[in-house]
């Protein structure tokens, strides 16, 4: 029998079960990929803990990390490149070179500035249409401005404010917002936050004319 996320994030010793609980979040976003070929990617490789607990929860995965500070070939299917998240060309070299993902967590920086352009750069270039966008460590977004831990600094930008928006763009139908990024859902997690992108079946579905039309403005 197979491991379950919360054991083998244990035998790996990362924090994402160990303080941060995405035990309770993932598995029902995650689960019904651990048979399936596809790309991966995260952003921060740290000690790597999370990079080994990845590559055996999804064993037909090419799992690709981004780090600030390392360069590695963690196995076979496991690659660790250097590039830094704030910078819109090192994103675009990893896009090149990945060409496309069908899940991309964001565990590097926490800043909330970087948090935001990171996604709105990959989950429109990287990501797969039906794909799955994990934002973790927003906790950074409720502390004060120029606050820092660990060298990390937030600034006063708040990831949080700038997607509030998200809702109406997923109800394009009605609120005439403009769904740009294709979000299909939006879920809210502790210290994370899981967006899905719409298929294309979901596109054709919603891309239509809102039959109550005459009662909005």
């Amino acid at each position: 029998m197979k491991k379950s996320f919360y054991e083998l994030c244990k035998d790996a010793g990362t924090d994402k079960v160990m303080h941060h609980g995405y035990h309770f979040f993932y598995p029902s976003f995650l689960e019904k990929l651990r048979n399936e070929k596809f790309t991966m990617l995260e952003i921060g490789y740290g000690s790597g803990e999370s990079a080994k607990m990845w590559c055996e929860y999804f064993p037909y995965t090419s799992f690709f990390c981004i780090d600030i500070d390392t360069e590695a070939v963690h196995s076979e299917r496991c690659r660790i490149i250097k590039a830094d998240q704030s910078k819109k060309e090192d994103l675009q070299k990893i896009t090149g070179k990945i060409g496309s993902a069908k899940l991309i967590i964001d565990d590097g920086s926490h800043n909330p500035r970087h948090q935001f352009d990171t996604f709105m750069y990959l989950f429109e270039n990287l990501l797969e249409e039906g794909g799955i966008y994990i934002i973790e460590d927003i906790e950074t977004n409720y502390w004060k401005p120029n606050a820092g831990l660990y060298g990390r600094f937030v600034g006063d930008f708040n990831l949080m404010k700038s997607i509030s928006s998200f809702p109406d763009m997923i109800n394009h139908e009605f609120s005439k917002i403009q769904n740009t990024l294709k979000i299909s859902t939006v879920t809210y997690g502790q210290n994370c936050i899981i967006i899905t992108k719409r298929t294309l079946e979901e596109q054709l579905y919603f891309d239509r004319k809102y039959r109550f039309e005459i009662f909005t403005s």
